[in-house]
């Protein structure tokens, strides 16, 4: 089984690295850049990890509205307790500058990696985008784009209006 390590949307081009293997002795990556427009609900899992950031990073609801967007998600693997956790990282359009300020959220493990732990961890919401970010990227390798499924049969596709 593999598992989407990275996923960054920049400049019209998606990147996605995929990890098969990992832990064994023959741990593969794939590195996929695809040019074509993402399907809209792809576009939309990437913008609705806004407000969890907001959270994360403890900025006012009110804070650069309309100027954040989000540019990618790295997800890690931690190979002791199999703990999964995710950094989020994006700009945010200023005002007072032609250049955007980029930001990281802090690395947040989605659980305790030790039994009792009181470290802070991912939101569950925040989770839960994240896992629609990672469904619509496996979606997108799959051939879910702008124009329709690539690889849907005709049943698959809905039917035309009139």
């Amino acid at each position: 089984m593999s598992r989407i390590a990275k996923i960054k949307f920049k400049d019209g081009v998606v990147h996605i690295l995929d990890i098969s293997g990992q832990g064994s002795s023959n741990e593969i990556e794939t590195t996929h850049r695809i040019f074509t427009e993402p399907h809209p609900d792809f576009k939309n899992a990437m913008s609705a990890l806004v407000e969890h950031v907001r959270t994360i990073l403890e900025w006012p609801v009110s804070y650069a509205i309309g100027a954040i967007r989000i540019g990618g998600v790295s997800f890690s693997m931690s190979e002791d307790s199999g703990v999964e956790g995710a950094v989020i990282s994006g700009l945010v359009d200023l005002k007072t500058s032609q250049s955007p300020f980029t930001f990281n959220t802090p690395h947040l493990p989605f659980d305790q990696y030790n039994e009792g732990g009181t470290a802070p961890v991912m939101p569950d919401d925040a989770i839960e985008a994240l896992e629609e970010l990672r469904r619509e990227a496996r979606a997108f390798l799959k051939g879910k784009r702008t124009q329709g499924d690539l690889f849907a049969t005709d049943a698959d596709q809905p039917a035309p209006a009139h």
